[in-house]
C-alpha cells in the first residue's frame, strides 16, 4: 500500500494489513523483474514527478485494466461512497488554517510542474489590504516595526501573483515546510489502474486550482492538457502580463494575431463543469499606470459556461491617458456574463530604487478629456506617463 493514505481508508484496499513476508531472492533475478513489470501501474513519469507534486496526466490503455472482481472496495461500495472516501483522503490536518482549504497552486518552473498549497488568509480577500499596511507604516513615520517597512510591502504590492496570493508567492522563493504542501495524490494514483480514472476525477473535482502566470496556464490548458481537465470545478487565473502580451488586443482586428490568452479562453469554453471562475488581469511593466485593453482581452470570456460565480478582476477605473487602450473600458452596464471587480487605485510606488513614495492621482484637462497624472505628496518631481511622451504643464 502506498505511503500517505490514512489508516482508516487502507482497509478498503487491502483487508489484511499485516506485514507480508517476502522470499529471499536476488533483486536482479528474472522472476523479480517479471513480477515488477506485471504490477507496474500505468502512470507516466510526468505524473509522478516529485511524488506529490504530480498533476499532469495522460490517457491510459483501458483494455489492459484488471476489473478487480475480488476487490471489496470496487465490488461492494457504490461509486458515490468511493468518491466520499477519496475526498476524505485529500483532507489534511492543516486545512482549517487556511482560507481556501482545498486550494492548490499549479505552476511550471525550471522544466517541471509544481503543486503547492494556497496559504492565503481571509484578510487577503481585501484588495486594499497591502496598501492599508503601508498606510500604517507611513503614518507612523516608518517606526511601525510590527508591520515591516515600506520596501517590504512594496515588494508584495508589485508581485505578479496578485494581492490575494502574495504569501503564496513568497513561499516559492524561500525554504518552506514540506508537510504544508503534502498531498496523497501520487499515493492514490499508483494503487491500481482500475481506480485511476476515479482518483484523477476526484482530484480535479475536489480542489480549487490557482494559476498565477500566463505560461503555466497556457501549458496546462492548451499545449499539454491533462486527460481529466474537463472535471475541473473551481479555478482562479491571474494574468499579470507585460505590455507586449497585451499588444495583440490593442485593436479589434489585432486580436486575431498570435497570443496566449485567446487559446486559453477556447480551452475553458470546452469545459462544461466549471462551477466557479475568477480571472484577474493586470500589467506589471508600466509602474502604477495600470490600464489594460479590457474589451478585447475579455472577449473570449463571453463563450464560457460557468454555473455559479464568474468574476473578472481589472485595474481601477481611472482616466489614465493611453492612446492604445482608449474606449475599451468595461462597465457593469455592458451586459457581460461575468461580474466586473475593480481593484483600488495604487497610492504607493517605488519610483526610484529604495525609495517608496506615497502619491495621489490628480487630473488635468487635455482638450475635452480629463487625464490622470501622479502627484507625489512629499516632492515636486514629475512622474511621466509611460504611454505618452509629452507632458502638459501642471
Amino acid at each position: 500500500m502506498a505511503i500517505g493514505v490514512p489508516l482508516k481508508v487502507r482497509s478498503f484496499f487491502r483487508p489484511n494489513l499485516g506485514k507480508r513476508s517476502r522470499p529471499t531472492r536476488s533483486s536482479n533475478s528474472p522472476l523479480e523483474v517479471d513480477w515488477k513489470k506485471r504490477i507496474q501501474p500505468c502512470v507516466t513519469h510526468d505524473e509522478l514527478v516529485a511524488c506529490d507534486n504530480a498533476v499532469v496526466v495522460s490517457d491510459q490503455d483501458v483494455d489492459s485494466v484488471d476489473p478487480q472482481l475480488n476487490s471489496p472496495f470496487l465490488q461492494e461500495l457504490p461509486l458515490e461512497i468511493r468518491r466520499m472516501i477519496y475526498e476524505y483522503v485529500w483532507s489534511n490536518t492543516q486545512d482549517h488554517m487556511f482560507y481556501v482549504p482545498n486550494g492548490r497552486h499549479i505552476y511550471f518552473q525550471k522544466g517541471r510542474w509544481h503543486n503547492i498549497r494556497c496559504v492565503m488568509h481571509e484578510m487577503d480577500e481585501d484588495p486594499d489590504f497591502i496598501q492599508k499596511q503601508m498606510d500604517m507604516v507611513y503614518e507612523s513615520g516608518g517606526t511601525d516595526s510590527d508591520n515591516g517597512n515600506l520596501q517590504l510591502w512594496q515588494r508584495r504590492l508589485s508581485q505578479t501573483w496578485g494581492h490575494r496570493h502574495w504569501r503564496c508567492e513568497e513561499r516559492i522563493h524561500h525554504p518552506r515546510e514540506p508537510r504544508v504542501d503534502k498531498t496523497n495524490f501520487a499515493s492514490m494514483m499508483v494503487i491500481c489502474r482500475r481506480i485511476y480514472p476515479e482518483v484523477m476525477q476526484s482530484i480535479f473535482e475536489s480542489h480549487h486550482f490557482h494559476f498565477n502566470d500566463l505560461n503555466s496556464a497556457y501549458r496546462f490548458f492548451v499545449s499539454h492538457p491533462p486527460a481529466f481537465v474537463s472535471h475541473m470545478r473551481h479555478l482562479d487565473l491571474t494574468f499579470n502580463m507585460s505590455f507586449a502580451d497585451y499588444a495583440p488586443f490593442i485593436f479589434k482586428t489585432e486580436s486575431q494575431r498570435k497570443n496566449y490568452i485567446t487559446p486559453i479562453w477556447k480551452a475553458l469554453a470546452d469545459m462544461d463543469c466549471l462551477q466557479n471562475l475568477r480571472v484577474s488581469f493586470d500589467i506589471y511593466d508600466r509602474g502604477p499606470w495600470r490600464t489594460v485593453p479590457e474589451s478585447n482581452v475579455t472577449k473570449g470570456a463571453l463563450d464560457l459556461r460557468v454555473v455559479n460565480d464568474f468574476a473578472v478582476e481589472l485595474p481601477a477605473s481611472m482616466p489614465i491617458y493611453n492612446m492604445f487602450f482608449q474606449k475599451q473600458e468595461l462597465s457593469g452596464d455592458d451586459g457581460m456574463p461575468f461580474e466586473i471587480v475593480r481593484r483600488p487605485a495604487l497610492r504607493y510606488w517605488e519610483f526610484h530604487p529604495y525609495e517608496v513614495e506615497r502619491f495621489r492621482w490628480d487630473t488635468h484637462a487635455k482638450g475635452s478629456l480629463q487625464v490622470c497624472w501622479v502627484a507625489l505628496l512629499n516632492s515636486s518631481r514629475r512622474i511621466p506617463n509611460p504611454y505618452v511622451i509629452d507632458f502638459p504643464p501642471r
